[in-house]
């Protein structure tokens, strides 16, 4: 009897993750990690960045940015 899921014919893009957690200000990252079987814990990630973590970077130069700038410097003139 074969174990696990299935094969897929789908391509795979794998990235892995290096994380460096701290006790005092990681703590509730820490604690739901070590929650977690490990071999479950790449599923646990992906449904919490599913859940709200992805938010996309910021590209190229924001306009309320740009208008605080341009006040400091006039301010500093």
């Amino acid at each position: 009897m074969k174990r696990g899921r299935p094969a897929s014919n789908e391509p795979a893009w794998e990235c892995h993750i290096h994380l460096r957690l701290r006790d005092g200000q990681d703590a509730d990252l820490i604690a739901f990690l070590q929650h977690i079987p490990p071999r479950r814990r790449a599923s646990a990630v992906k449904s919490a960045l599913r859940s709200g973590g992805m938010q996309q970077p910021a590209t190229g130069s924001n306009s309320q940015d740009d208008e605080l700038n341009e006040a400091i410097l006039d301010f500093l003139k």
